[in-house]
């Protein structure tokens, strides 16, 4: 049995990548090379810079003023 993407199969403009949404000012990227369409609607699959395996340094930085301001 072969599974096919749902999007490829329907001929849909989209990304297999992961969106990332960094915390310092909304910068995002993705994890597919050459995607250079960053738009939402494109990928399945968005998360915030702290869920990053192996961490993000705009996120450490964001964590330690939510530390100071608490």
């Amino acid at each position: 049995m072969t599974m096919e993407c749902a999007f490829c199969a329907g001929g849909l403009d989209h990304c297999h990548g992961t969106l990332v949404v960094h915390v310092d000012g909304g910068f995002t990227e993705c994890s597919e090379d050459g995607c250079v369409d960053l738009d939402f609607s494109r990928h399945a699959l968005t998360i915030d810079c702290f869920d990053v395996d192996g961490g993000c340094s705009c996120a450490e930085m964001a964590a330690r003023l939510l530390l100071r301001a608490s």
